[in-house]
């Protein structure tokens, strides 16, 4: 076992440097050899090993020594994140507020780069039911039919929702699009005796609550 192995396995890996890191990843995928020089090139490519994870397909292709394997370990690494960040999320958390609902629901959009819209169910203590993709790609949230949102809300025998869609512009503010949506979903469910708790609109790392901002008072 070499030194970045043995680094990396004993649980020291912040002494390694990202092209050290980089390097054991593509280890897997084009050999000891290659693995060097193809990190260094590819962080020459991009300013940061993030921009490195975050490059589509086409992009990584146009690299001197990517494979198709090598584009595949690539893709994984940001995917893999977005699966463990959301796996940490316990079933059990009783989500009450838009920062709990902001921090559930974050890890679902990591490393987006198309427009996602999402429905958290909750039952009536605020434990989550379920959490479905509702549209994804060139979709943004004032095409997704509201008769799907409560079909999904039924099916999950919600007390109660939360709508969360991202903006890639990286602008959190939300749309007369997104306020005219939130308040045909929310007397939608109305009907069906379920609360629309909130709808946040996200961007990066940032996300905005269209309750805690005011759209979902009522005017009597």
């Amino acid at each position: 076992m070499d030194r970045l192995a043995r680094h990396l396995l004993q649980r020291n890996p912040d002494t390694l440097k990202d092209a050290e890191l980089l390097e054991l990843l593509l280890r897997f995928a084009v050999g000891e050899t290659n693995a060097a020089a193809l990190a260094q090139r590819l962080l020459e490519r991009w300013p940061c090993l993030a921009s490195v994870l975050e490059a589509d397909a086409q992009e990584l292709s146009a690299v001197e020594g990517m494979t198709d394997e090598c584009a595949v370990l690539l893709r994984l690494v940001p995917e893999l994140q977005r699966r463990y960040l959301i796996a940490r999320s316990a079933p059990e958390t009783r989500l009450v507020d838009s920062v709990a609902f902001g921090g559930y629901l974050l890890p679902y959009f990591y490393g987006a780069k198309d427009e996602m819209v999402y429905l958290l169910s909750l039952d009536a203590t605020g434990k989550p039911l379920s959490c479905r993709l509702i549209g994804h790609g060139s979709v943004n949230s004032a095409n997704v039919p509201v008769r799907r949102l409560v079909q999904e809300a039924l099916t999950a025998n919600a007390t109660a929702v939360v709508m969360a869609h991202n903006h890639p512009s990286g602008i959190a503010i939300p749309s007369r699009e997104d306020i005219d949506l939130t308040l045909r979903l929310r007397d939608a469910l109305d009907v069906m005796d379920i609360l629309l708790l909130d709808h946040l609109v996200i961007a990066d790392d940032d996300f905005v609550s269209m309750s805690d901002s005011g759209y979902l008072r009522r005017a009597y």
